[in-house]
């Protein structure tokens, strides 16, 4: 007797893929900034295959109405995912992290493990806490690395910044500020400054729910 022909048409292998994937990252906007190596993977393959548009016209409205994230943060992810591939994602699962300090680590992660002093940290929740210690003191290195290779004066005045200068800039000193945040969480976390910490931590969240409401985000 003849086997039955059990493959699926490619639209319908595509449109089942795209629902498993859904259905996989329905709390997508609830991890936006912790995106995992193969949610990356798979908005990469989503953009790149157009599968999209069998559930919404544009890239735009794809993300919008069922990632419920906004285009420049999942094409974030993507760039990360083009450049970095899933090692940045494995970081970034246990502490963040800028792309400018993943370049600057990047070597020292391999097969899972980040090499730190001469030490062999495995990427995983239970070493999350060395992860953050190791980064933060990667991080704190940077800015006099790259002091020392440029020229005085060489950086332009923030008044002679364009704008996508400006935003670029914004995003790492906010991925610095939201790195401090979590690192002091941890350490103060119901300590004798957790109230200081949060009340901080409240009024600005508070001013940037506001900015976000005001540009029609959320």
């Amino acid at each position: 007797m003849q086997e039955p022909n059990c493959e699926l048409p490619a639209g319908v292998s595509e449109l089942l893929d795209l629902g498993r994937f859904l259905g996989e990252n329905h709390a997508f906007c609830v991890v936006a900034g912790r995106c995992t190596a193969a949610q990356a993977a798979g908005l990469h393959r989503l953009r790149e295959g157009k599968t999209y548009l069998k559930c919404a016209p544009n890239w735009d409205a794809f993300c919008d109405q069922h990632l419920k994230v906004c285009r420049s943060e999942v094409d974030r992810f993507i760039r990360l995912w083009e450049e970095f591939g899933p090692g940045y994602f494995e970081l970034a699962q246990l502490t963040r992290i800028s792309a400018d300090t993943y370049r600057a680590i990047a070597p020292s992660v391999k097969d899972g493990s980040l090499v730190h002093n001469g030490e062999t940290i495995e990427l995983n929740p239970e070493n999350s806490r060395k992860v953050a210690a190791a980064i933060a003191e990667v991080r704190r290195a940077l800015p006099a690395a790259k002091g020392a290779t440029k020229k005085p004066g060489a950086k332009k005045p923030a008044g002679q910044l364009e704008a996508h200068e400006r935003i670029a800039d914004l995003e790492k000193r906010c991925e610095a500020i939201v790195g401090e945040f979590q690192e002091l969480s941890r350490k103060e976390q119901y300590g004798e400054n957790w109230l200081q910490l949060t009340s901080v931590l409240t009024r600005h969240q508070a001013a940037l729910d506001a900015l976000a409401l005001e540009n029609g985000i959320g």
